[in-house]
């Protein structure tokens, strides 16, 4: 029987072969706005500070990142608004390439099952959260909102085309949900501005602070590995069901 993710892709390449123009604009837009934004920063001295900041926040803390920015030399020197921004960015320019790209992307030896398991997690989440689909756009928002393992624009992505958003409502979800969670984040953060202020330069606050990272990275990967496990049981019980 075919998947969820099976029919996105299939979906995708018909609008390709429909739409050869307009799908060679989806597939270079991306990487375009990026070099455009790297660009700009390189020319005004802040690429590297940028850089540092982004893949720690790609690769690690997500969202979270909004948080360390009360105390800007955690961050490498961004404050809160710098790093909504740059989050915000981040999401939509993800969220723009794989909504309208997935199936190119699909198509690459090391992305393709990552891409599978992605989608597993998302049946797992919908399965289980069965509200989501009903409410369809409030639900990819709130599942990019929440700064957990597994959500955010890769997840929303796949989530939105599942539940039965096009790529242009998809995009728009996550874009949303991304700007509501950075600004909880960033509530959050407000407070804790003034306590940092005078003791972000210790260097008994940059110990605690690398050990709260450590810390949350780790609770963060046992999460994800327990929730793709989870996910994997999941798949597996549907596809014997079937």
């Amino acid at each position: 029987m075919e998947s969820d993710l099976d029919r996105i892709l299939e979906e995708q390449r018909a609008l390709d072969r429909r739409y050869r123009v307009l799908t060679k604009i989806h597939l270079a837009l991306p990487p375009l706005l990026m070099l455009g934004a790297a660009a700009y920063l390189w020319s005004i001295g802040r690429l590297a500070t940028y850089a540092q900041a982004a893949a720690t926040s790609f690769f690690a803390l997500g969202k979270l990142i909004i948080v360390f920015g009360a105390a800007p030399d955690a961050t490498f020197g961004l404050d809160v608004l710098e790093l909504i921004v740059m989050v915000v960015f981040m999401d939509v320019l993800y969220a723009y390439f794989l909504a309208y790209n997935l199936h190119h992307v699909y198509r690459l030896r090391r992305f393709g099952p990552a891409i599978r398991r992605l989608h597993d997690y998302c049946r797992y989440v919908l399965d289980t959260r069965p509200w989501m689909r009903r409410w369809a756009f409030s639900g990819v928002a709130a599942f990019v909102l929440f700064p957990l393992t597994g959500t955010g624009a890769p997840g929303g992505s796949i989530l939105g085309r599942i539940v039965g958003l096009g790529p242009g409502t998809t995009l728009f979800a996550i874009a949303f949900g991304s700007v509501v969670g950075c600004t909880l984040m960033a509530v959050f953060a407000a407070p804790l501005e003034p306590l940092f202020a005078d003791i972000q330069d210790r260097l008994w606050f940059k110990a605690i602070g690398i050990a709260v990272i450590g810390i949350l990275l780790l609770l963060l990967w046992r999460l994800g590995r327990r929730l793709s496990r989870e996910a994997q049981a999941h798949a597996e019980s549907r596809a014997s069901g079937e």
